[in-house]
Parts: C-alpha cells; sequence; structure tokens
C-alpha cells in the first residue's frame, strides 16, 4: 500500500473515531465550558462506563442540573423498547406505556415506560436516556425491573449512570413527622389533581390519597411526587409501638391494662395486611382520653360502647369465628362482652388524621389461603417469582422470593433439587382488598357442580381445577347456602403484587371470596366471569379466603 493511500485510511479511521467518541460525549452534554461554569458539581466531570452485553462505551454521567423535568409527562407511542424471550424463533416485543419526562440540554430526552400488570403485577419503571441522534440508553440505576436480557438490540446498558433526584429518601420529613418509603409501590403517575397535598419537602410535593372501607373508615396512603411524576409511597412510623406492637405511653389508672396489650394497625376483613385505617368523620365529644405517648401526643377510647368504631372491630373479630366457638375452641364473645374488653385505642396525628388500632388477640382468623403458582415457560427456563406479601408459610421455602427451573410441562425444580408441581403460599397480602360488591349465592348442596363450572369459565385446565377442588371443595361453609365472588388478576396484583423474571406473557390469578348464608338473600350485583388466552410464558394462580388457621 503507498503512502498516500496510507494517510487516507488514517484520516478516515481518525475521523469516524473521532465522530463516534463526540456523539457519545454528547449524551451528557460535557462541553469545556459547561465544564467551566459548573466546576463546584460533583457528579458534572466525573467518567462512567456504560456497559452492553455486545460492546463497552466511555461516557459521562448524567448531569442534573441539565435535565428540565415536564410538568405534565406526555404520553408516547410504543417505542418497543423491552423485548421478550423469543418463542419459536420470532422476536415478541412488549406494549409497555411510554411517556416523555423531561428535557436534556444536549437536546436529548429522559423517557419513562412503565410494564404492564403482568409479571411484576404493579406498574414499575424503566428509565431511558435518548440521545439528540436517536441512541437509547438503559439507565439501570434507576429501574425498578431486571430487563438486562429483555432489552432490544439498540438499547445500551448504563449501569453508572445515577440521577440521584430520582433516588427517593429511605426517610423523609414533614411537619415534624417522619415517614418511611414502602416497597412495593406502583410507580405510575397518579391523579395529582385529585390527592390532597399535605406540604413540600426537599424531594417533591407530598400528597395523601384515602381509599375507603366500611363503617366511614379509609386506608390511608402517603405519596411522594418524584420530579419525573412518578409515584413513590410512604408509611407513617409510630413512635409509641414497640417491636412486638405493645403501646409505649403513660396510662391513667383505670387504664393501665393497655399496657399488656399489642395492637394491628390494619382493620381488614379479609387477608390484607395493608397500611393504618383512619376515621374519616371528626371525633370530637366522642372520646375520652386514656394515655400520654412518650412524645406527648395523646391516645384515646370512644366514651360509649356502642360506638360505630367498637361495631367495626367487632365485625372483623368474628371473621373465621362462626359459630359458638372459634377454630382453637375459645367462646366466641357477645358484643357486649367485647365491648368492655379494651380492644381499640385511636390516636389523632399532627396532620389531625384519627388513626385506629384494635387489640391483636381479636384480629379476624383469615388469610390467603394456599394460593398457587403454576410456572409454564416454552422452555426450560430459571425464573425468580416473588409476591408482595407477609408470608406466612410456603413451600418450597421462600427466602426473599424463589428462583427456581421451570419447565413447559408445569415441573418446578427448586434450588435443592427437589420437584415440585406449583409454588404454594399462604399469609397477608401487604396490599388492599376490594370491597366485594359483585357475586352470587348458591345452595350448599350444589356447591361442587357450581365451583366446577367456575373454574372451567376462568380458564383453568384440568389439573389446576382439581387442585383447587382437593384444597377447597372441604372447606366451603356447612350453611344451607353460600355467596361465591371470585377476584381476578386485576384485583390480586392490588392485594398480593407478584413479580416475574423473565417477565411472563400471560398471568391468571383467581382469588375465591365466600361466605355461608342462611338464605339466598344477597344484594349483590352478577358477576361476569372472564378466561385468558394462554401465550407464550403462562403463569397461572388459585387461592381463596381461608377463614381460620389449619
Amino acid at each position: 500500500m503507498s503512502s498516500r493511500k496510507i494517510a487516507i485510511y488514517l484520516l478516515v479511521v481518525f475521523l469516524l473515531a473521532g465522530s463516534v467518541f463526540l456523539g457519545v460525549l454528547t449524551w451528557n452534554n460535557l462541553k469545556i465550558k459547561d465544564k467551566a461554569v459548573n466546576t463546584s458539581t460533583q457528579n458534572n466531570s466525573s467518567v462512567a462506563l456504560i456497559s452492553s452485553s455486545t460492546e463497552d462505551i466511555i461516557a459521562t454521567t448524567t448531569v442534573e442540573s441539565g435535565i428540565q423535568w415536564i410538568i405534565e409527562p406526555v404520553k408516547l407511542g410504543d417505542l418497543k423498547l423491552i423485548a421478550y424471550p423469543a418463542y419459536n424463533g420470532a422476536e415478541e416485543v412488549g406494549a409497555e406505556s411510554y411517556y416523555k419526562v423531561a428535557n436534556t440540554n444536549d437536546g436529548g430526552e429522559i423517557i419513562n415506560a412503565f410494564l404492564p400488570p403482568e409479571g411484576p403485577s404493579v406498574n414499575l419503571v424503566i428509565r431511558f436516556k435518548k440521545t439528540a441522534e436517536g441512541k437509547y440508553f438503559l439507565i439501570k440505576k434507576n429501574s425498578d425491573y431486571e430487563v438486562d436480557s429483555g432489552l432490544i438490540s439498540k438499547v445500551i446498558i448504563d449501569s453508572e449512570t445515577n440521577i440521584d433526584s430520582l433516588n427517593a429518601p429511605e426517610k423523609i420529613s414533614l411537619n415534624n413527622i417522619i415517614f418511611t418509603k414502602q416497597e412495593w409501590s406502583d410507580k405510575m403517575p397518579a391523579d395529582w389533581n385529585k390527592l390532597e397535598k399535605i406540604g413540600t419537602t426537599a424531594n417533591g410535593d407530598f400528597y395523601k390519597k384515602l381509599i375507603a372501607t366500611d363503617y366511614n373508615m379509609a386506608f390511608i396512603q402517603y405519596i411522594l411526587k418524584m420530579p419525573d411524576s412518578t409515584a413513590m409511597y410512604y408509611s407513617m412510623p409510630f413512635d409509641f409501638l414497640a417491636d412486638d406492637n405493645s403501646l409505649i405511653a403513660v396510662f391513667n389508672k383505670q387504664n393501665l391494662e393497655f399496657k399488656e396489650k399489642q395492637f394491628n394497625t390494619t382493620i381488614s376483613k379479609s387477608c390484607s395486611a395493608s397500611g393504618n385505617v383512619i376515621y374519616s368523620l371528626d371525633l370530637t365529644g366522642r372520646l375520652i382520653q386514656i394515655g400520654t405517648t412518650t412524645s406527648g401526643s395523646l391516645l384515646y377510647v370512644p366514651k360509649k360502647a356502642d360506638d360505630e368504631l367498637f361495631k367495626a372491630i367487632y365485625d372483623v373479630y368474628k371473621i373465621g369465628r362462626d359459630g359458638v366457638t372459634d377454630y382453637n375452641g375459645n367462646k366466641i364473645l357477645s358484643y357486649e362482652e367485647f365491648a368492655v374488653k379494651k380492644t381499640l385505642v385511636i390516636w389523632q396525628d399532627l396532620l389531625a388524621d384519627y388513626h385506629i388500632f384494635y387489640d391483636s388477640n381479636y384480629s379476624p382468623m383469615a388469610e390467603c389461603g394456599k394460593p398457587v403458582i403454576y410456572l409454564y415457560p416454552k422452555t426450560k427456563t430459571e425464573v425468580k417469582v416473588q409476591v408482595g406479601a407477609k408470608i406466612r408459610i410456603s413451600e418450597p421455602i421462600y427466602n426473599n422470593g424463589w428462583r427456581v427451573i421451570a419447565n413447559p410441562d408445569g415441573k418446578i425444580i427448586n434450588n435443592d433439587g427437589a420437584i415440585y408441581e406449583n409454588l404454594y403460599w399462604e399469609g397477608l397480602g401487604r396490599g388492599y382488598y376490594p370491597v366485594i360488591t359483585q357475586g352470587r349465592v348458591v345452595k350448599r348442596t350444589n356447591i361442587e357442580a357450581e365451583l366446577q363450572s367456575d373454574l372451567a369459565a376462568l380458564g383453568l385446565n384440568r389439573k389446576e381445577m382439581a387442585d383447587f377442588m382437593e384444597f377447597w371443595l372441604s372447606k366451603m361453609p356447612k350453611t344451607p347456602y353460600i355467596r361465591l365472588t371470585w377476584l381476578d388478576t386485576v384485583e390480586m396484583n392490588a392485594l398480593a403484587p407478584l413479580t416475574i423474571s423473565p417477565r411472563p406473557d400471560t398471568v391468571k390469578r383467581v382469588f375465591l371470596d365466600f361466605f355461608g348464608q342462611n338464605t339466598e338473600a344477597t344484594n349483590l350485583a352478577p358477576q361476569q366471569l372472564k378466561s385468558f388466552k394462554r401465550t407464550g410464558f403462562t403463569v397461572v394462580e388459585w387461592g381463596g379466603l381461608l377463614l381460620g388457621r389449619e
């Protein structure tokens, strides 16, 4: 090769390399004049490694001051940035929800992708940076879900960049209250205009949301609005509750027995262990003081034994205790006996909300009974499964999740080599149990046929139906009539979210809420049961409301 050709060749190589290098630098707008102006910003000049399954690229971390957040995120079309396992040789691309949430000084954009509830059953956010040249980077440190192996080829994984304002703090102080970040938050932007704003923190505006329940009560949620309009949920700790849920307080003489009690913070007639409950009406004039917490706040009980609050707790107490004795052989208390047991404590927080606590000895005898999870991948696959629940019993042992080998025929191989037909758990869901508004009442003599018909209508196969009937048929009430209500995937996702990796293509969850009746009377609306089509990696779960623990 002549010297002239060598020179031209080297010049072309130099220009191409320079073009690539400048394009990567553009992703973070690292210019000499910006660097000079922002020398006081710690991360502006740091160099990070963006790694990919196919290449390693040198780039700079995101300049926080170079991001302009959009007040109202812009809904985008399906960018198809996340691909799922290939079936039959064809790459399948999901239909996530994409939102543009920010512009960057270099002409790029920050884009959020929300995985639909098929796999993770809450909307988890995946964050991307799009450069002015159209390159996409997954911002791994600011994303919630493991999608490394599920990205399309044009997306580069950035394992180093960290947009600090998107890292919600573990604790937030507002109005002298310390709030603690929750797990299993649905990150999908809330309808902020419909929520009550209760203050502004260094990390963003802070909101309160109420979810109505019975007896003028409501589950209460506290939500931080992140810069990209995603939601981060927090809980209010109670400094007067010890680790064993006993009360740390000074009580007046006639109420010293409250020292020996443990209290629950969730009033639910179901298998939910979701956040604390408040009373939504003014209780002025209905309460008497029983003690003072170490921080100086006051504890109360209702003045009258027939107060609505006692009635609510008594209804909770009766769940799973039908008949003269409960499942442990203890006598069922009458309402009059119950009302004098000092089962209830009320605390008013600094936001003026009344929080309701009740004696743990009178908790409902109910839990999410034997939900079992079937895994049907198209090929032999390592699968990780997590449940948003306080799990009491599991098989195989639940150790912050199951990590197993799943086979197309449904056989599951645990990490100890044992083989299972499904994953089994019992406990209390961390989310919210729906208010029962639909269902039907059937005769006890027809219950087997009715259940079989319902399971077929819901799309379960023969084995799944047989397994369900084997466990639940004997647990049906002995009353002349039984009320049947089926919770479906959406409602179960709200009660006990699933996170499954790799992400399934099809998820069907069914859960039976039932109750014995002496008559066939009901005010519930008829329920339309829906089947489903098994496509790709399919996950099926069934369970029911178990009354009384075995």
